[in-house]
């Protein structure tokens, strides 16, 4: 194929087929939307609520263990995942499409509750004289409020077993305050939640106004993989250009393809192998029954009538054995393009060898990519991503923060979940680690924005606290030295302030304690520095 309008009409055709399909699909999930997507999102939402409680007793425990870190993974990676069923049941429910604004907003609940879970902990790992009934009251705590008619006045009276009675005892008042908090922040997602559950058609809901989930694309990882994508286009174009191979277009399009999608797992290598043993099954079985059997039909429906039951037993075997469900997916998918029917039907046995040899020559050269331009490790792309969050967290100390407190926050899950599927434990841990550090420090420096006083002195304090921690915190990392001076300043600010008559400097007093419990874990966490006013980056070499 050498003409230029025929290379045109053909790549028109192949974006046609892509638009067009598309389109079918879906209308068909206008037409025939599956109530599968909504039951199985309201049963997702119903069981995080209540797995948060169980999170949070594992966490409000003094013991350190592995499967801390992993609790708390597995559940920003699980509200992350409902994101993703939130837009299925949109497109597939129309009752949940009315309701997508709840969604979103109970989806924010979750990980506000998440937030509160951690920053409860931090309190309580750096609270040197607790009361002693503390931990059988939040096991009481805890019990109750996983009764789903609980209400505010049979939690207050949980709660005044544990109230503060010294008016100086700062971090009692900031962890009752905090814990209160989140007791009410439970009520109100599972208030939302029984109305969702029980809501009719015609249901009208006002919860207050979120913005979606925010997503993170790291634009580094994403221009080299469309440079690899464009070498293996270019090169493959090459070849079939010279060599006029009547199958070059089969095997472009499996390659660009599989460069596409594979970009994005944790292992294409891995990926490129099922596909590779799905395009080979596919091409023994296709074989056998485009040659076997449709040169004896010539009947429509009895095609219909053959293949609907093979797509059935292939889509159960699928949902009966997790471990292929890939290449079971993958069999039905490019089950059509291997059985090439076309009107008027043809059967050339040279046209659909050399096509399937295209084919699996395709997936062949996206996986030699792939080896030659490997993706970037775990290690590296946490390093990016811890330095965007210190970036972000950054933006937040200013003045006029480009991005709400809920949009933060859900940025920064979402880029902590961009590494649950990695091996490397260690890259997981810091970028955790950074994560829940730098969640918290925001939420303090929002209540300390909007903490109001008519103190002059107490609102210079307030400034002053937050100006520290522009003091340590910068995109290559933590000042050493500057963080152990603002943790020292930050204890004597709050013994002071604990001392002062007015309830509002009391007040302020836990919040200073609370930013300093956060700033504490990055104490425990970073190196000393190698030398005087060296900066740690946090970030294992």
């Amino acid at each position: 194929m050498t003409d230029t309008l025929d290379i045109f009409d053909l790549a028109q055709a192949r974006v046609c087929e892509v638009i067009t399909g598309i389109l079918c699909g879906a209308l068909m999930m206008m037409i025939l939307p599956s109530t599968s997507d909504g039951a199985t999102l309201l049963t997702s939402l119903r069981r995080m609520h209540l797995r948060l409680l169980e999170h949070a007793d594992m966490l409000w425990r003094p013991e350190i263990t592995p499967q801390i870190r992993t609790s708390h993974e597995g559940v920003i990676s699980q509200i992350l995942t409902m994101n993703l069923l939130r837009i299925q049941a949109f497109w597939s429910h129309y009752r949940l499409r009315r309701q997508n604004h709840l969604l979103n907003y109970m989806l924010h609940l979750q990980l506000r509750l998440t937030s509160v879970i951690s920053s409860l902990r931090r309190m309580l790992l750096n609270w040197p004289d607790p009361p002693a009934n503390l931990a059988p009251v939040l096991a009481q705590l805890l019990e109750e409020l996983r009764d789903a008619h609980t209400d505010k006045y049979r939690l207050a009276k949980i709660l005044q077993q544990i109230a503060p009675r010294d008016e100086a005892d700062y971090r009692h008042r900031a962890f009752f305050l905090r814990l209160r908090n989140f007791c009410w922040l439970y009520l109100q997602a599972n208030r939302w939640l029984l109305q969702l559950e029980s809501a009719t058609p015609v249901s009208s809901m006002q919860p207050p106004a979120v913005s979606a989930l925010a997503r993170h694309t790291d634009s580094y990882e994403a221009a080299y993989n469309g440079v690899r994508t464009f070498l293996s286009i270019v090169i493959g174009c090459a070849y079939w250009i010279n060599t006029q191979w009547e199958a070059g277009s089969a095997a472009l399009t499996l390659t660009a393809i599989s460069c596409v999608l594979y970009s994005a797992t944790p292992s294409p290598i891995k990926s490129i192998t099922t596909l590779l043993k799905a395009l080979i099954l596919l091409s023994v079985g296709c074989f056998v029954v485009k040659f076997g059997l449709m040169v004896q039909i010539d009947d429509f429906w009895l095609f219909c009538a053959f293949l609907f039951p093979v797509l059935v037993t292939m889509q159960m075997l699928k949902l009966q054995h997790p471990p292929y469900a890939a290449l079971w997916g993958q069999l039905i998918v490019f089950m059509g393009s291997f059985l090439t029917i076309t009107n008027p039907p043809s059967y050339d046995y040279q046209s659909f060898l050399n096509d399937n040899i295209g084919k699996i020559v395709g997936v062949l050269l996206a996986g030699l990519a792939f080896q030659i331009l490997r993706p970037s490790s775990d290690k590296r792309k946490s390093r990016r991503i811890i330095r965007a969050l210190r970036r972000d967290f950054i933006d937040q100390l200013s003045s006029k923060p480009q991005l709400r407190q809920s949009r933060f926050e859900s940025l920064i899950y979402h880029r902590i979940s961009q590494l649950n599927q990695s091996q490397d434990q260690e890259a997981r841990t810091w970028l955790l680690r950074w994560g829940v550090v730098l969640l918290n420090c925001s939420h303090i420096v929002w209540q300390l924005r909007d903490w109001q006083t008519r103190s002059d002195p107490l609102a210079a304090v307030r400034d002053r606290c937050i100006h520290c921690l522009r003091g340590i915190m910068t995109e290559k990392g933590v000042q050493h030295r500057s963080l152990d001076t603002t943790l020292q300043e930050l204890q004597r600010i709050s013994d002071a302030l604990a001392q002062h008559h007015e309830p509002a400097a009391r007040e302020l007093a836990g919040l200073v304690w609370r930013l300093y419990c956060s700033l504490q874990q990055l104490r425990q966490a970073i190196a000393p520095p190698q030398d005087d006013g060296a900066t740690v980056t946090a970030t294992p070499s």
